[in-house]
Order: C-alpha cells, then sequence, then structure tokens
C-alpha cells in the first residue's frame, strides 16, 4: 500500500511567494496515491524559521500537531506573529483513508512583506513631468551579500535594474488601483509594491540601482486625459533595499533627494496612445555602477499618495505569448502590414538596421480592409463617444547595428500592424506580435469533435485571456481600458473554467470594495478611473460585486473572501433597498445590454426586456447571496432577516412581472423568461410553462438567441438545468446572426462588444463569452458540486451531431478530466478525479431500455440496479435520464450500452 505523496504546495495560492502581507496565511497542498478512492483523514504543518529547523522536523515557528481534517485547500497559519520581511520555511504531510503518514511534502517558502509603515525609510520622489524619467542611485558595499531585498512602488509603471540588469522578467508593473482619492466621495486607496530578491545581482564594490518610470494609470502627458482622471505631477517613485551582509552588517538604501534623475529615450508614452523611442537618447550603462551622472538633476521629493501600501497580491503582467505574422500585405509607399493570425492585447517587437535617426512608425488596429489594402482603425476611433485610443507607437533608430525593441508602457488591442519607415522592406522575423497579459495559470481544456465549437471556444478564451491587464481590462482596442463591473460579472463561471485566477479576482474585489461609498454604492468602474459618471446609479453593474465574492468563494473554497467582503455587500443590499421601490429596483439605465435586433444591430439599452425586470432580479440575486454567505459564515440571524428579503424581493417580482395567465415574464423576451428561471424565481408550478414560452420564442426565431449580456447567462444557465441541452446545442451552433459563429464565419479571433462584429464597437471584449459554461459544465460534463470542487458532479451531454467532446481543469485538489464518446449505440465516459474528493458521475441513458454500465470489464449497473464490488465506486442510483453513480479518486472508464449488444 503506499500512503499520501504531497504535492504543489503553495502559501497564498502562490508557490514560494515572495513579500505578502497576510498575517496568517493559508497553505494548500495537493495529493497523489495510486489507489482509487484515497481521502485525507488528517494533517501536521510544520512552519520554520531556518531550513536546518525544518528538515530536523523542528515547527519553531508553528507546528500544527496532528489535525483531524480531509481540508488540504486554505489552511490558515495559526503559530507565532510574523514579522516584517521574515523568511519561513514549511512543509506537511497527510494521513490516509486508513490513518497511515505519508512522507512530508519537499520543503516550501514563504516570505513576508513590509508589514507596518514604520518599515519604509524612504520618501518619494519625482522629476515632474517628464514622461519617462530615469532614477539612479550609486552605492558601495564592503562584504559579499548574504540576502538582499528591494521594495519598490513607481507609479505609474516601473522598470527595475540592479548593475545594469532588468531585475525580474514582470512588466507593466506594478497592477493598477486607486492610489490617491482625489473624488469627492469618501473612498479608500491602495498603493502596490513589489518585492525582489536581488542577493545574486549585488557585488561587493560599487553597485548601482537604476529606476525607468513610465505614466501608466497615474499620470498622463496631457495636461488633462479626457478619458480617465489622472493625478497632478508626473510618475513617482519609493524604493527600498534591504541587505544583509557575509559580515553581519545589515545596511538599507531608500529613496531620497540624493537620487539622480534625467528624461530618458521614451519622449511620450501613455497605455492607450501608445510609446514614442528615440534610441539616439539613450544613455548606456545609466543603470550601472561608474556611470557619469553630473549632468543629472537632483530628484525632488513627491507628495506621497493617500493610498495604504500594500504587497501586490496576484500575478505579475508579462509577455505571456509570441505570434510570427501568417502574412504581409503591401499598404502603401514603405508601409507594410503584418498579420499576427490572432488578435491580442500587447505589442510588437521590432528587429530593424538602418541610419541614426530613421524614423520607424507602429499602428495597430484589430482589422484591414482588403480591397483598399489599408489598416482599418475604425474600432479604435469609435463615434460612440468613447475617446479614440491612438494605438501607435514609433522607434527612432540609433544607427548601431541590428536593433531590437519594444514599447514598455503601452498596449495595444490589434491583430495587425503596420509599419511605416523601415529601411528597407521588413520581413516577418523582423516583425513579433507580442501577448502582454497578467501571467495567470491555465486551468482548463475544452475540445470536441465539433470544430465551429472549437473555434467559438479558442475565440472566447483569447477575449477572457486578453483582458487580465491587473484589472479586468475592457475595450483593448479603445481609450476605455478600464476595469468595468457587469462586463465580467455575467461570464464569472466562464472565465473560471479557463483560468486559475483566484488571486486576481481578489484583488479585483478589494478595488470595488476600496470604491464602496459610506452608502453602500460602488462604483461602476473600479478602479474609478472615468473622468466622468461613474458613480451614477447601475445595480446590473454593481452586482458584480456580489456575483464575484460567491463564485470565488464556490470554486476555491475560500471562505476568508466571505469573511473580508461581508459587510460591504451587507451595505450594498442596504444601497440597492433605498433604491428600491416595494422592492423593485425601477430605475436600472443599461439591463439587458447588447440585445440584438432584427435589422442586424444591436442596442445599448434593451428593447425587449424592461430593464427593472433585470435589475430587481438581482436586486435579489445578492440579497440571495449574503443570506448564503452568512450561513456559511455562521451568523445565523443575519441568514434569516437577508433569506427574508430575498423570499420578499421574489414576490414582489413576480407580482410586478410574472403573468399568471400566459405564463410569461414581462414582454415575454427569452431573457424575461431565462432569468426568472435561472435564479429560482419562478413558482415551481409554472417552471414548465415558463420554461415551455422560451422554447418556443427560441424556436420562433430558427433557432437563435435575442439576449444582451444577462439574458444569454440565463440562457445557458437555464436550457440545461432543464433538459433542454438540444436547445442551447442549436443556439450554439449558429453561424448567423446574432450568434457566436457569426463572429467565427467573419474570421474574428475573440468575441466582439457584439454579435454582429461592426466597425464601431470593440472587437474583444468579454461580456459575450458565456457560452464556456456550455461547453464545460454540460458538453463536457464537469462542475463543482461543492466549493473549492471538494465535491465533482461528471454529467456529460450527448447531443446534437457531437460524437466525442473532453475537457480538463486544474483544481487546486488537482487535475480533473472527462472525455466522452459515442460507441455503436452506447457510450464511454473516461473520467479523471484527484485524491481527497469525490465525484457524482451521472450517465446518459440514450434512451436505451435495458442498460448495461461498465467499469473497465466489470458491471456496476445491470438490469436495473447498482451492483457492488468495483473499486472506487460506492454506490448508484437511476433518475429518469441517467445512471448515478458515485466514485472516489482515481481513473476510470464507464461505457453504456444495452445488455443485449454485450452478448
Amino acid at each position: 500500500m503506499q500512503s499520501l505523496r504531497i504535492v504543489e504546495p503553495r502559501c497564498e495560492y502562490a508557490v514560494d511567494p515572495l513579500g505578502i502581507d497576510a498575517l496568517q496565511p493559508r497553505f494548500s497542498w495537493q495529493l497523489q496515491s495510486t489507489e482509487r478512492g484515497q481521502m485525507q483523514t488528517a494533517f501536521q504543518i510544520l512552519v520554520a524559521g531556518s531550513p536546518e529547523k525544518l528538515s530536523a522536523d523542528v515547527g519553531d515557528k508553528w507546528d500544527s500537531g496532528k489535525i483531524r481534517s480531509d481540508r488540504n485547500i486554505n489552511a490558515p497559519y495559526a503559530g507565532c506573529e510574523l514579522a516584517s520581511a521574515e523568511k519561513c520555511w514549511w512543509k506537511v504531510r497527510a494521513w490516509d483513508a486508513q490513518g497511515q503518514p505519508g512522507p512530508w511534502s519537499v520543503p516550501a517558502t514563504f516570505e513576508m512583506g513590509l508589514l507596518k509603515p514604520s518599515d519604509w525609510h524612504g520618501a518619494w520622489i519625482t522629476v515632474g513631468k517628464v514622461s519617462s524619467p530615469l532614477f539612479r542611485k550609486e552605492f558601495k558595499l564592503d562584504a559579499p551579500v548574504k540576502r538582499a531585498r528591494i521594495y519598490v512602488c513607481g507609479l505609474g509603471y516601473n522598470e527595475l535594474y540592479l548593475n545594469g540588469v532588468k531585475a525580474d522578467d514582470r512588466v507593466m508593473d506594478p497592477a493598477p488601483t486607486w492610489y490617491d482619492n482625489i473624488l469627492p466621495q469618501d473612498i479608500r486607496s491602495r498603493v502596490f509594491y513589489t518585492t525582489y530578491n536581488v542577493t545574486d545581482l549585488l557585488k561587493p564594490g560599487q553597485n548601482a540601482i537604476g529606476v525607468m518610470l513610465g505614466n501608466g494609470w497615474y499620470s498622463c502627458d496631457r495636461e488633462r486625459h479626457a478619458m480617465r482622471l489622472t493625478f497632478p505631477g508626473g510618475p513617482v517613485l519609493l524604493l527600498q533595499i534591504n541587505m544583509e551582509l557575509a559580515d553581519g552588517k545589515t545596511v538599507s538604501l531608500a529613496t531620497d533627494e540624493t537620487w539622480k534623475t534625467s528624461s530618458g529615450p521614451i519622449t511620450a508614452n501613455d497605455l492607450t496612445d501608445g510609446e514614442h523611442y528615440d534610441a539616439r537618447l539613450e544613455q548606456p550603462g545609466w543603470n550601472a555602477a561608474g556611470f557619469k551622472d553630473s549632468t543629472w538633476a537632483s530628484a525632488t521629493l513627491a507628495k506621497a499618495p493617500s493610498g495604504k501600501l500594500v504587497a501586490q497580491p496576484l500575478e505579475p503582467i508579462r509577455v505571456t505569448r509570441r505570434f510570427k505574422p501568417t502574412r504581409v500585405l503591401k499598404s502603401g509607399d514603405n508601409a507594410y502590414i503584418f498579420d499576427m493570425g490572432q488578435y491580442i492585447s500587447g505589442w510588437v517587437e521590432l528587429r530593424v538596421h538602418g541610419p541614426a535617426g530613421t524614423k520607424v512608425v507602429l499602428e495597430h488596429a484589430g482589422r484591414v480592409n482588403y480591397d483598399t489594402g489599408k489598416l482599418d482603425t475604425r474600432n479604435s476611433n469609435s463615434s460612440l463617444g468613447f475617446w479614440a485610443a491612438l494605438q501607435t507607437d514609433s522607434y527612432t533608430l540609433k544607427g548601431e547595428g541590428v536593433e531590437v525593441w519594444s514599447p514598455r508602457f503601452t498596449i495595444h488591442g490589434f491583430r495587425y500592424v503596420e509599419v511605416r519607415g523601415y529601411p528597407g522592406a521588413p520581413t516577418v522575423a523582423d516583425v513579433t506580435g507580442c501577448a502582454v497579459n497578467t501571467d495567470i495559470e491555465i486551468a482548463g481544456e475544452f475540445v470536441c469533435s465539433n470544430e465551429l465549437l472549437n473555434r467559438i471556444h479558442h475565440n472566447v478564451w483569447w477575449t477572457f485571456f486578453g483582458s487580465f491587464q491587473g484589472q479586468p481590462q475592457d475595450a483593448a482596442d479603445r481609450a476605455e481600458r478600464v476595469g468595468w463591473l457587469g462586463d465580467p460579472g455575467f461570464v464569472a463561471e466562464d472565465i473560471m473554467f479557463n483560468f486559475r485566477d483566484v488571486r486576481f479576482w481578489s484583488k479585483w474585489l478589494d478595488d470595488i470594495a476600496d470604491s464602496q461609498t459610506p452608502e453602500g454604492q460602488v462604483s461602476y468602474i473600479c478602479p474609478p478611473y472615468f473622468a466622468y459618471g461613474q458613480y451614477e446609479y447601475w445595480p446590473c453593474w454593481e452586482c458584480t460585486y456580489a456575483l464575484y465574492v460567491w463564485f470565488v468563494y464556490l470554486y476555491n473554497d475560500d471562505v476568508r473572501i466571505l469573511e473580508k467582503h461581508f459587510d460591504c455587500l451587507r451595505k450594498q443590499v442596504a444601497w440597492f433597498g433605498s433604491k428600491a421601490e416595494n422592492h423593485i429596483i425601477v430605475k436600472e439605465p443599461l439591463g439587458d445590454h447588447m440585445e440584438p435586433r432584427e435589422d442586424g444591430s444591436s442596442t445599448f439599452q434593451p428593447q425587449l426586456t424592461p430593464a427593472k425586470l433585470t435589475g430587481t432580479a438581482y436586486y435579489q440575486r445578492t440579497a440571495r447571496i449574503v443570506a448564503q454567505a452568512a450561513a456559511i459564515l455562521g451568523r445565523h440571524d443575519d441568514a434569516r432577516e437577508y433569506g427574508r428579503l430575498a423570499e420578499d424581493i421574489r414576490v414582489a417580482f413576480n407580482k410586478e412581472f410574472f403573468n399568471p395567465e400566459t405564463n410569461q415574464y414581462a414582454t415575454g423576451s427569452q431573457t424575461s423568461n431565462a432569468l426568472a428561471l435561472y435564479l429560482d424565481l419562478a413558482p415551481s408550478d409554472r417552471v414548465e410553462a415558463v420554461l415551455d414560452n422560451l422554447v418556443k420564442d427560441i424556436d420562433k426565431r430558427g433557432g437563435r438567441l435575442s439576449t444582451g449580456i444577462i439574458g444569454t447567462d440565463a440562457l445557458e444557465q437555464t436550457l440545461p438545468r432543464y433538459g433542454r441541452a438540444d436547445v442551447m446545442f442549436r443556439i450554439a451552433t449558429q453561424t448567423v446572426f446574432p450568434s457566436w459563429g457569426y463572429g467565427v464565419a467573419h474570421g474574428q479571433t475573440t468575441i466582439g462588444e457584439c454579435f454582429e462584429c461592426n466597425s464601431v464597437y470593440s472587437l474583444s471584449m468579454k461580456m459575450l463569452g458565456s457560452i464556456e459554461k456550455f461547453f464545460y459544465k454540460n458538453l463536457a460534463g464537469i462542475s463543482p458540486a461543492s466549493p473549492g470542487w471538494k465535491t465533482i458532479a461528471v454529467a456529460p451531454t450527448v447531443v446534437g451531431d457531437l460524437t466525442w467532446a473532453k475537457a480538463s481543469f486544474n483544481s487546486f485538489h488537482g487535475r480533473i478530466a472527462v472525455e466522452w464518446q459515442r460507441k455503436d449505440s452506447g457510450v464511454t465516459i473516461k473520467v479523471a478525479i484527484p485524491v481527497n474528493t469525490t465525484a457524482i458521475v451521472t450517465v446518459p441513458k440514450l434512451n436505451l431500455s435495458n442498460e448495461l454500465i461498465t467499469e473497465g470489464d466489470q458491471p456496476v449497473w445491470k438490469s436495473g440496479r447498482f451492483l457492488d464490488g468495483v473499486t472506487g465506486v460506492t454506490k448508484g442510483h437511476e433518475t429518469e435520464n441517467g445512471v448515478v453513480l458515485t466514485i472516489g479518486s482515481g481513473i476510470y472508464e464507464f461505457t453504456l450500452q444495452n445488455q443485449e449488444n454485450s452478448r
């Protein structure tokens, strides 16, 4: 017998995190075993102040002892108080179902950041209105360095160098927050700092620190950016380096007025308008020791942002993918358009050789007009009232051999880039497309026998991936690159099926909480960067706060997220209630946004569904989430109070919108009826009749939807749940407007802001990406049946012309995988379930009358009854449409067939 083996030890969801500020960090691990059905029955964690103590099994910081628990996600630290900059080593072991202890995990580490304001010794410095200033400081060390950490916050973005070497591969750091409250509303702000381990970059003798700053979301080259709020002055810097030397001495150095500063080769930079770089202005060696900086100015002190200094809690932004052009089009005199083959958020790396002073211009767009051979920039220069994104970079050569350049402090939404002014004719080897995104781990994979659905999945995936920019970026091809609520709110699960994104959303939830006013309202853009209107009343968008709190909890078993945001959610419900009339939200300015019309266009405000219906439905949903959270947290009085409120809203909703004679909600639109069913608002004895009306409307429209972002999510939640996955499959496989397939048929590689993919709206916006739930949860058939995937639902849907489908999800328990394939009149389902979890597998009967189910070559279901004896399969029962089997961890292969066919 092999005992449990531990892999993937993590602290606060990260591997060996550096510079965290969670005072009670949480530990997670995965378990492996060759035996089926293995479970953890207990665990022990040791946390030590040195690797030697940990190796000797001494947990001087914390020895949990044997804790009888099956929890292997987010076990909280309960040891000695942790100090600033303290590094700890830890390991864990687990006891299996037979009570046998397994071996200790490999040692892992975590390190604290600077926990108190008094830990910071430096001052904020600046040089004023310089687009991208350089800062440097030279210092001498008398002995080798044993340990060195730099803590840096450069706003808006910074790049850190030690002795001429870039300290990390991260870019566009730190992630955006609300830095300094310059709004009239009484809200909070935060500023992220990043911790670097620079031990190996330092040496005895002279050393130098160099920092390059960019505007980011903090400042702007213009006096006032028409699209967003910016803070006064130019970029600012706060930095501190703490060093332990081999001779036992400690040395600390921080920013002050003795630092030297200069302008650099970046002559202009803007997040949406591009970056301009003149290589002739480079100062070789500026970030290394020995550089002559006598002509540089001294830094000046800057006003400190009001935001609390916080350790950056999410993954950094990096260059995550690289693309070589798939084709080149000559677009004019010394102008060439390169097609990357994929719409991305990022930039272009340019390789060029030519005379000094030659200026190469790169303009980016999502489309090209092949009739005229010109770049089509209309989606970036829309007439919607949103300010245009110039999406243009330039590079001026220094004339010294082959020069390789890419921007630092801007990104673009593009598939095509036009290169103008290149010395000679550029080739595909000279242009590389770089996807630049928060470096989030990929969690899910999906593929099936229908190539159209695979292309749709591809398009949605790239739309989601491109929106991870330290905040959920919107409209990468416009200047509207802000963190709208609403847009991700109705695709939360779709995103979470694809990405291990708990740290990203936890950060964004803190952004939302910071934006909350004393009355309970949150900004519908977070962080609140718009220069206008972001505290107007948009209840459907504001309820994204509650939705993400709930789904982050559900997909990751993160109870702390409920604890952290519970009181804020209570205030939000009170805010909604203060605006409601008899529990009805009478004002909802947007509602089912981007509802398609018969003329082939989409509308901002819906014409088919009353906005107050959607507003009231999500007021009820928010109240219900608060009631559920209260029950989980043991706040039973609150659970009863908000449960009653949710029921009162449901009663008012039906009184206001339900017609008992027609069994229709409001206008009978798809959104009206689907939303009532999805959110359990419909009377139980009318569910079938409302569902019938919904299906009839879809049939009347030739199997096409008529829903915007709220209703599309509701359709996908409702139809499979009530046994009409066939209708959802028909919708999903359309290629005429409005459909996801329409975009595929017209060459899109992402999902647009509207189904018609026109030249006005954005070509990449996540809000209509809600098809992923259907792919993962229904077609492949995997979903969490309890928080954190502790219990897994496996229920494949064999529908339409699909002959096979497969999907996987890398949960914090381990990899979950399902693959099914039709065989003759039956089906084979392969399932992989991680250790310490249980799965409820529903094998569809496919209208067979005398079904036999085997696992391998052993029967588990025959003649209408469960057969015991298959290892890992513990019980089974029959429903109208399937046989439900309970299984433990392991790899299984179930085959369904008629008993007659098995002879």
